[in-house]
């Protein structure tokens, strides 16, 4: 088949608003990632079938970020119905898929074809057919869509995984980009993050916001534990609200913020009126590469 793929880029936006937000003190625990098929070799050489859904969202989410090993993952499991129903169809397509997608890991992509090429010589006539229906949905399209696409055609078992795995997992790291779930909370996304390594809180995402902007009851609380001392504190600014008016407000410096297992340091926040949602804006997010978010997977990918 060998047909080239178009993989447009695409960027998501999302809609923000703003809620009360909730403040603990934690310590998030994180989590390692493998792109293993789904069997470890345990103490006594014997293979041991893995969580099949939680390596089922694992490989879906890295296959929308375009991760070739993701991709040959995915493969595996509809060619030997680990967790999914057996589909060869979509499992050609998947090994295809990860074969063509751009800039991706030589070995990666040697392993994919290979893996394609097998899989032909075991399909129907139907079956191939059905593959290249599958990859047609790709043409013109980014990798994500791509990917959602092929797994969802037809897909009822897919579609009952949503994507809990995802959001209630922890973060990620795929190809250098870290890949937070998001919760979602009467509409808004909002994200875990941890406060000068110590305090856990969630942020609702409001990248609209020139500064990460942090309620003043939370702020006193903090500085009540020792976690902001006065040299913290930073000039007063007067910042413009989206409808139009202006409030004065403190600014302090906030020595670092945790989003999965990326950090910035020296983030400049201001202060919110109490009882008001923690926002993360520009202040954090303009210390990254990149950023984005992924409305299909609910997700903050960044870089």
């Amino acid at each position: 088949m060998g047909q080239g793929l178009r993989l447009a880029g695409l960027v998501l936006t999302l809609g923000i608003g703003s809620r009360e937000g909730n403040a603990e003190i934690a310590v998030p625990n994180q989590s390692p990632t493998d792109y293993g098929y789904l069997t470890a070799q345990a103490a006594g050489g014997q293979n041991i079938e893995q969580d099949n859904v939680a390596a089922l969202e694992r490989y879906r989410l890295g296959a929308a970020q375009g991760d070739a090993a993701s991709l040959n993952g995915l493969g595996g499991l509809f060619e030997k119905g680990s967790g999914v129903p057996v589909d060869l169809a979509k499992a050609y397509a998947l090994f295809h898929l990860a074969a063509s997608t751009p800039n991706t890991d030589p070995s990666q992509a040697a392993r994919a074809g290979q893996n394609r090429d097998a899989l032909a010589a075991r399909m129907s006539a139907v079956q191939f057919t059905r593959a290249q229906d599958l990859l047609a949905l790709c043409y013109g399209n980014d990798i994500n869509r791509c990917s959602e696409s092929i797994l969802s055609s037809g897909g009822g078992a897919l579609a009952s995984l949503n994507t809990q795995g995802v959001r209630g997992g922890q973060s990620i790291t795929i190809g250098g980009k870290t890949v937070v779930p998001l919760e979602e909370f009467n509409g808004v996304y909002v994200v875990p993050v941890v406060v000068n390594g110590i305090v856990n809180m969630k942020f609702a995402i409001d990248t609209g916001a020139t500064d990460v902007s942090v309620p003043a009851d939370v702020v006193s609380a903090l500085t009540k534990a020792g976690l902001i001392v006065q040299a913290d504190f930073l000039d007063k600014r007067t910042y413009v609200l989206a409808d139009g008016s202006k409030m004065p407000s403190q600014t302090f410096r906030i020595r670092s913020l945790k989003v999965g297992d990326v950090t910035v340091e020296n983030v400049r926040a201001n202060i919110a009126p109490e009882n008001g949602p923690a926002l993360l804006g520009q202040s954090f997010f303009g210390r990254l590469k990149s950023w984005s978010l992924n409305n299909t997977l609910h997700a903050l990918i960044m870089e």
